[in-house]
């Protein structure tokens, strides 16, 4: 167990910096759930104005209302694309996080596999080290007798 002490508080460490990448990666997912709703509200408002905006046209608008319709609508669809481009952001920071949490996940794992190997290994060793000193055990005990 001693020669896997130093790796023991290596994988404790990769197993925090992967903890805390997770972390990061949640709230980095929660941020993209908000940015992905802000734009689905703005589409679904921008559609739902343009309906109403059809509607009156249809029944007949004078050139200030169609201004203000038009203006507004424009208003609406700036801020679609600024919403897009904070999904967009927020997408690519998501991505970087969800990459960092895998490659120490995996060399988490790694290390732990190493470990466990080596834990084993040393088991195995033991177990041999033991059978060896029975075996010698028997052997002088029947070497004794012999005499």
């Amino acid at each position: 167990m001693t020669r896997n002490k130093p790796l023991v508080t290596v994988a404790k460490i990769a197993t925090d910096r992967e903890r805390n990448a997770a972390r990061e990666m949640s709230h980095s997912q929660a941020e993209l759930d908000v940015h992905t709703a802000r734009l689905d509200e703005l589409n679904n408002y921008r559609h739902q104005y343009l309906q109403q905006f059809q509607a009156a046209s249809k029944q007949g608008l004078g050139v200030v209302q169609l201004q203000e319709y038009q203006i507004f609508l424009g208003r609406l669809d700036d801020a679609i694309k600024q919403q897009q481009k904070l999904l967009e952001g927020s997408r690519l920071t998501h991505e970087e996080r969800q990459k960092l949490w895998l490659s120490l996940r995996g060399k988490a794992k790694a290390l732990d596999n190493v470990i466990d190997k080596r834990q084993q290994q040393q088991t195995a060793e033991q177990g041999r080290r033991e059978q060896r000193e029975y075996d010698d055990q028997s052997c002088s005990l029947t070497h004794w007798r012999m005499l």
